[in-house]
């Protein structure tokens, strides 16, 4: 066995054990039933009492609300039909012993949605959601995929890969095709809904928010409500709830070392993507991505200052800003990462190939020697001195909401902080513990190029 995986547990250990002796004890021990300050008001209707989760307070909450001894709260009236009485103290109730034929939700854009229960064909979109599904335990109900987690069937539905059906491109569904798979749900990526809604009478569309990950500030984070969500429409209520900490406590982990570094003391970053000039030398301009953009929110939260904060849009609503080459020369950042998608969520297969399906790094090399070679980077700081890395659109888009991202980029901009933090380890942990597939990143997969070495081990592609 390679020691690395001998190695993987102690390294959690380790993570949790310092987490526990400080910054973070509140996020790994949070007990919902214990009077604590609830870290985010669960956006579904039931939730009267306005904490994380459902349960016999939330009765009881309604019940001193038609005694007079309460307010209305916002998600107080679970079957939402417009009167606060007795049937909402049944539905809560119902939600809880697990008989509730539907549960009232807020999506992932704020709107209010009806899903009907229980669910037992489902339909999901793109790799984050298909993801989500198999870490609470419900990938047997999954009977279609579009045409990204298709291509990778094997990898994240291998008992069912030869019955799966392909949605297709979900950016232009063929909606007589998926009626005919009388699907009771399907689980969107796109935030951009109502056609499918409209389009797919009798299927009830949502949208978690997978799209929305926070880094900056995971409790406001819409993914990490769209994974509370969907442990109610699923009944897998505590799974979770035990994942949304676990991702919590590795945010905090990653911030308790970095939150008191001076500005001096943040490598300037820049956060691209494989697009325009870093693609193509004839293309006259490059991306940089905003605050609201994961990409640059994982880079904060490892220790990095995004170059793009000098930039007008770096606050607005736009995920990414269009500079000239010349701009980041004059930025001259110390480190650069290139963000590179595998599978886009129309199916398009894009280069470099990495991913859980390529065992070599001989694309991503190509790539990256292109990369350096370009004449208007050759000046840069961390062209100079080998810094550029691609990294994998998986820490950005998969179901970890961009904290495996931080892990990775937490381990390169401040090895000295994090030396007993090993990202392919948190990484194997996700895909073992917690989706719940045999891989072993030791021997398949390439995810980060260059790799990074941890004492005689190769991180971010297989061993040799």
């Amino acid at each position: 066995m390679n020691k690395k995986k001998i190695i993987a547990v102690s390294l959690v250990c380790i993570v949790i054990a310092g987490i526990l002796a400080g910054y973070g004890i509140y996020l790994v021990s949070k007990n919902p039933e214990k009077e604590e300050e609830p870290r985010f008001a669960l956006e579904i209707y039931g939730n009267a009492n306005m904490d994380e989760i459902i349960d016999e307070k939330d009765a009881e909450f309604v019940t001193d609300i038609l005694n007079g001894r309460e307010n209305e709260t916002q998600f107080a009236d679970a079957n939402r039909d417009g009167v606060i009485d007795q049937e909402d103290v049944d539905q809560i109730n119902a939600i809880l012993d697990g008989t509730a034929t539907y549960i009232w939700i807020l999506d992932g854009n704020g709107d209010p949605v009806k899903v009907r229960l229980p669910i037992e064909r489902i339909g999901a979109e793109y790799l984050s959601n298909v993801e989500l599904l198999r870490i609470l335990g419900v990938e047997d109900k999954v009977v279609a995929v579009d045409l990204a987690p298709y291509k990778l069937r094997w990898f994240y539905l291998p008992d069912k890969a030869d019955e799966l059906v392909n949605l297709g491109n979900m950016n232009a569904p063929d909606y007589e095709f998926i009626l005919g798979l009388n699907l009771d749900v399907l689980f969107t990526f796109s935030y951009d809904i109502a056609e499918k809604k409209e389009k797919l009478p009798g299927v009830d569309v949502v949208f978690l928010g997978l799209y929305w990950p926070d880094v900056i500030k995971p409790s406001e984070s819409r993914f990490i409500q769209g994974v509370m969500k969907a442990g109610y429409i699923l009944g897998k209520v505590d799974r979770a709830q035990e994942y949304v900490n676990w991702l919590l406590s590795l945010v905090d982990s990653i911030k308790s070392n970095t939150v008191t570094l001076s500005e001096s003391e943040k490598p300037r970053v820049l956060m691209t993507g494989m697009v325009g000039y870093i693609k193509d030398a004839s293309q006259t301009t490059m991306r940089t991505y905003n605050l609201i953009d994961p990409l640059s929110q994982m880079c904060i939260l490892a220790g990095g200052k995004p170059i793009a904060e000098d930039l007008p849009d770096w606050l607005g609503s736009s995920y990414y800003s269009t500079v000239d080459p010349e701009w980041v020369l004059e930025e001259n950042p110390e480190y650069i990462f290139v963000h590179a998608v595998r599978y886009t969520y129309g199916g398009v297969a894009m280069t470099p190939a990495y991913g859980y399906d390529m065992n070599d790094t001989s694309s991503l090399n190509d790539t990256w020697q292109d990369i350096m070679s370009r004449p208007l980077l050759s000046g840069l700081s961390a062209v100079q001195n080998e810094k550029v890395y691609i990294i994998a659109g998986d820490f950005r888009n998969n179901a970890m909401g961009s904290v495996l991202g931080a892990v990775y980029l937490a381990k390169i901009l401040h090895p000295e902080l994090f030396e007993d933090l090993d990202p392919e380890a948190i990484h194997q942990e996700y895909i073992t513990n917690w989706m719940g597939i045999d891989y072993n990143l030791d021997d398949h997969g390439t995810f980060l190029y260059p790799p990074i070495v941890i004492g005689d081990e190769i991180v971010g592609a297989p061993d040799e």
